[in-house]
């Protein structure tokens, strides 16, 4: 996976980072990229060999997108009815930084919250997991994320205009 310096890529816990440069870490003695974190700041080693382990990855291209806005429509996966199973199945799924997963979250959320409600610990989930939807659309587009927003939620709106 060659990326190059200045590249966006999104690390799946730290979210999106630019490649700074790619050295050789002094006490691993490994060859690693240097990535600093986008929201923080921070410097993240990843070695070079571990990068797939890792799940570093490329902002989602334009098919990714739509693959990603499909998931966002389709309909509800089956949940358990125990709202604390639920959760921490959905804590697991978010956990992966996998945006197709943390996009089927969201749905089940969304659609959830539009048919009975949300628990206050689910709201405060559904607000924790559209954060990197946010990010990785806007990124893939060139949009604030406020647009992005707005490009989410068309997904549930009467239009269902999205993408």
């Amino acid at each position: 996976m060659p990326f190059s310096e200045g590249q966006v890529l999104v690390h799946p816990h730290h979210g999106p980072a630019v490649v700074m440069s790619y050295q050789t870490h002094p006490r691993m003695q490994k060859d690693c990229i240097v990535l600093q974190v986008q929201s923080s700041h921070l410097l993240v080693w990843v070695p070079v060999d571990q990068m797939a382990r890792v799940g570093l990855r490329p902002v989602l291209d334009r098919p990714g997108l739509e693959t990603l806005f499909a998931v966002l429509r389709a309909p509800a996966d089956h949940e358990d009815p125990q709202w604390s199973r639920r959760y921490k199945e959905n804590s697991e799924k978010l956990a992966t930084g996998d945006p197709m997963v943390i996009a089927a979250v969201v749905r089940n959320l969304m659609l959830r919250d539009a048919a009975r409600g949300l628990s206050q610990a689910e709201r405060e989930m559904l607000r924790h997991a559209r954060r990197p939807l946010l990010t990785e659309i806007s990124l893939a587009l060139g949009i604030s994320e406020e647009d992005a927003g707005v490009r989410l939620d068309a997904v549930w709106s009467p239009s269902g205009a999205a993408a």
